[in-house]
Protein backbone atom coordinates (compact mmCIF):
# COMPACT_ATOMS: atom_id res chain seq x y z
CA UNK A 1 0.00 0.00 0.00
CA UNK A 2 1.30 3.72 -0.63
CA UNK A 3 1.37 5.87 1.59
CA UNK A 4 0.67 9.63 1.19
CA UNK A 5 2.35 12.54 2.81
CA UNK A 6 -0.31 14.40 4.89
CA UNK A 7 -0.74 17.82 2.23
CA UNK A 8 -1.81 15.24 -0.53
CA UNK A 9 -4.35 13.42 1.45
CA UNK A 10 -5.41 17.21 2.98
CA UNK A 11 -5.70 18.01 -1.19
CA UNK A 12 -7.49 14.77 -2.40
CA UNK A 13 -10.09 15.29 0.89
CA UNK A 14 -10.52 18.91 -0.13
CA UNK A 15 -11.18 18.35 -3.84
CA UNK A 16 -13.43 15.27 -3.10
CA UNK A 17 -15.30 17.77 -0.57
CA UNK A 18 -15.33 20.78 -2.99
CA UNK A 19 -16.36 18.50 -6.22
CA UNK A 20 -19.47 17.03 -3.68
CA UNK A 21 -20.81 20.63 -3.17
CA UNK A 22 -20.69 21.48 -6.80
CA UNK A 23 -22.97 18.32 -7.49
CA UNK A 24 -25.20 19.52 -4.42
CA UNK A 25 -25.41 23.31 -5.95
CA UNK A 26 -26.28 21.50 -9.44
CA UNK A 27 -28.83 19.20 -7.94
CA UNK A 28 -30.10 22.42 -6.22
CA UNK A 29 -30.37 24.39 -9.57
CA UNK A 30 -31.69 22.04 -11.54
CA UNK A 31 -34.77 21.26 -9.15
CA UNK A 32 -35.63 25.19 -9.07
CA UNK A 33 -35.60 25.30 -12.95
CA UNK A 34 -37.90 22.39 -12.36
CA UNK A 35 -40.21 24.34 -9.99
CA UNK A 36 -40.10 27.52 -12.16
CA UNK A 37 -41.20 25.44 -14.84
CA UNK A 38 -43.61 23.31 -13.21
CA UNK A 39 -44.96 26.33 -11.45
CA UNK A 40 -45.06 28.75 -14.43
CA UNK A 41 -47.30 25.51 -16.23
CA UNK A 42 -49.59 25.21 -13.75
CA UNK A 43 -50.48 28.91 -14.20
CA UNK A 44 -50.91 28.20 -17.53
CA UNK A 45 -53.58 25.32 -16.54
CA UNK A 46 -55.21 27.50 -14.31
CA UNK A 47 -55.57 30.26 -16.23
CA UNK A 48 -57.30 27.95 -19.42
CA UNK A 49 -59.37 26.35 -16.72
CA UNK A 50 -60.51 29.41 -15.65
CA UNK A 51 -59.46 28.18 -12.10
CA UNK A 52 -59.46 31.84 -9.92
CA UNK A 53 -58.73 29.84 -6.65
CA UNK A 54 -55.69 27.99 -7.89
CA UNK A 55 -54.80 31.45 -10.37
CA UNK A 56 -54.23 33.15 -6.75
CA UNK A 57 -52.56 30.70 -5.46
CA UNK A 58 -49.56 30.76 -7.39
CA UNK A 59 -49.60 34.37 -7.80
CA UNK A 60 -47.65 36.87 -5.48
CA UNK A 61 -49.34 37.83 -2.51
CA UNK A 62 -49.29 41.43 -3.65
CA UNK A 63 -50.95 40.47 -6.99
CA UNK A 64 -53.50 37.40 -5.41
CA UNK A 65 -55.03 40.57 -3.62
CA UNK A 66 -55.54 42.02 -6.80
CA UNK A 67 -56.73 39.07 -8.82
CA UNK A 68 -59.34 38.56 -5.89
CA UNK A 69 -62.47 40.16 -7.89
CA UNK A 70 -61.24 38.14 -11.43
CA UNK A 71 -63.93 37.00 -13.11
CA UNK A 72 -63.03 34.73 -15.46
CA UNK A 73 -65.27 32.00 -17.72
CA UNK A 74 -63.50 28.86 -18.42
CA UNK A 75 -61.99 28.33 -21.81
CA UNK A 76 -62.83 25.51 -24.43
CA UNK A 77 -61.41 22.92 -22.73
CA UNK A 78 -61.86 20.08 -25.10
CA UNK A 79 -59.69 21.93 -27.05
CA UNK A 80 -55.85 20.49 -26.93
CA UNK A 81 -53.29 22.99 -25.67
CA UNK A 82 -49.59 22.43 -26.16
CA UNK A 83 -46.82 23.66 -24.26
CA UNK A 84 -43.50 24.42 -25.11
CA UNK A 85 -40.28 25.98 -22.80
CA UNK A 86 -38.05 27.90 -24.72
CA UNK A 87 -36.01 29.62 -22.20
CA UNK A 88 -35.62 29.41 -18.63
CA UNK A 89 -33.61 32.19 -16.41
CA UNK A 90 -32.54 31.72 -12.83
CA UNK A 91 -31.07 35.03 -11.26
CA UNK A 92 -31.12 34.94 -7.47
CA UNK A 93 -34.77 34.87 -6.45
CA UNK A 94 -36.08 36.03 -9.67
CA UNK A 95 -36.63 33.85 -12.73
CA UNK A 96 -38.29 34.57 -16.67
CA UNK A 97 -39.73 31.12 -18.16
CA UNK A 98 -40.60 31.54 -22.19
CA UNK A 99 -43.38 29.71 -22.67
CA UNK A 100 -44.98 28.81 -26.27
CA UNK A 101 -48.69 28.14 -25.83
CA UNK A 102 -50.46 26.64 -28.66
CA UNK A 103 -54.47 25.85 -29.20
CA UNK A 104 -56.45 25.66 -32.35
CA UNK A 105 -52.85 26.24 -34.62
CA UNK A 106 -52.60 29.61 -32.86
CA UNK A 107 -49.71 30.81 -30.54
CA UNK A 108 -48.30 32.64 -28.20
CA UNK A 109 -45.22 32.97 -26.91
CA UNK A 110 -45.50 34.75 -23.22
CA UNK A 111 -42.53 35.39 -20.75
CA UNK A 112 -43.97 34.28 -16.80
CA UNK A 113 -41.98 36.26 -14.40
CA UNK A 114 -41.90 34.45 -10.77
CA UNK A 115 -40.48 35.68 -7.24
CA UNK A 116 -38.94 33.58 -4.46
CA UNK A 117 -40.67 34.45 -1.09
CA UNK A 118 -38.73 34.39 1.81
CA UNK A 119 -40.10 30.54 2.54
CA UNK A 120 -38.52 29.41 -0.62
CA UNK A 121 -41.53 29.07 -2.75
CA UNK A 122 -41.79 30.42 -6.65
CA UNK A 123 -44.75 32.70 -7.15
CA UNK A 124 -45.45 34.35 -10.41
CA UNK A 125 -45.27 38.42 -10.19
CA UNK A 126 -46.21 38.90 -13.73
CA UNK A 127 -46.35 38.19 -17.49
CA UNK A 128 -45.46 40.18 -20.31
CA UNK A 129 -45.07 39.26 -24.28
CA UNK A 130 -48.52 37.80 -23.83
CA UNK A 131 -49.31 39.12 -27.73
CA UNK A 132 -51.91 38.12 -30.06
CA UNK A 133 -50.90 35.01 -33.00
CA UNK A 134 -50.58 37.38 -35.82
CA UNK A 135 -51.91 34.45 -37.79
CA UNK A 136 -54.91 35.17 -35.96
CA UNK A 137 -55.51 38.73 -37.28
CA UNK A 138 -54.51 37.69 -40.97
CA UNK A 139 -57.64 35.37 -40.67
CA UNK A 140 -59.68 38.33 -38.92
CA UNK A 141 -58.84 40.14 -41.96
CA UNK A 142 -59.55 37.74 -44.41
CA UNK A 143 -62.59 37.00 -43.06
CA UNK A 144 -63.52 41.10 -42.73
CA UNK A 145 -62.37 41.29 -46.72
CA UNK A 146 -64.60 38.71 -47.64
CA UNK A 147 -67.63 40.14 -45.71
CA UNK A 148 -67.16 43.62 -47.72
CA UNK A 149 -66.84 42.04 -51.24
CA UNK A 150 -70.28 40.38 -50.34
CA UNK A 151 -71.66 43.65 -49.88
CA UNK A 152 -70.33 44.92 -53.03
CA UNK A 153 -68.04 47.15 -51.72
CA UNK A 154 -64.78 48.53 -54.64
CA UNK A 155 -62.05 46.10 -54.01
CA UNK A 156 -59.45 49.14 -53.74
CA UNK A 157 -61.95 50.50 -50.73
CA UNK A 158 -61.58 46.68 -49.36
CA UNK A 159 -58.14 46.84 -49.01
CA UNK A 160 -58.12 50.04 -48.00
CA UNK A 161 -60.49 49.71 -44.86
CA UNK A 162 -58.04 46.40 -44.34
CA UNK A 163 -55.00 47.93 -44.08
CA UNK A 164 -56.48 51.01 -41.81
CA UNK A 165 -57.47 48.13 -39.48
CA UNK A 166 -53.89 46.50 -39.55
CA UNK A 167 -52.73 50.37 -39.09
CA UNK A 168 -55.12 51.07 -35.84
CA UNK A 169 -53.79 47.59 -34.73
CA UNK A 170 -50.08 48.42 -34.95
CA UNK A 171 -51.06 52.14 -33.42
CA UNK A 172 -52.97 50.38 -30.34
CA UNK A 173 -56.02 52.33 -31.64
CA UNK A 174 -59.73 51.71 -33.16
CA UNK A 175 -60.85 52.35 -36.76
CA UNK A 176 -64.18 53.95 -37.24
CA UNK A 177 -66.59 52.21 -39.77
CA UNK A 178 -67.32 55.27 -41.76
CA UNK A 179 -70.85 55.44 -43.46
CA UNK A 180 -71.38 54.19 -47.11
CA UNK A 181 -71.17 57.21 -49.76
CA UNK A 182 -73.98 57.24 -52.16
CA UNK A 183 -72.22 58.50 -55.22
CA UNK A 184 -74.34 59.83 -58.31
CA UNK A 185 -73.01 58.49 -61.43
Amino acid sequence: MVTRPLSQKFLIGALVALGLVFIVLGAQRLYERYQVKQISLDFVKALQSGDGSQIRSLLTPEKADLAKNLKQDSQDSRARIDYRFLDVQLTGDTAQVSIQIQKNGYAIKPDIHLIKSRTGVWKVDSISQAKVDPLWYDQKDQLYREKLLKEKVPPTEVEGRVLAKELARALNTTVEEAPPVQVDP
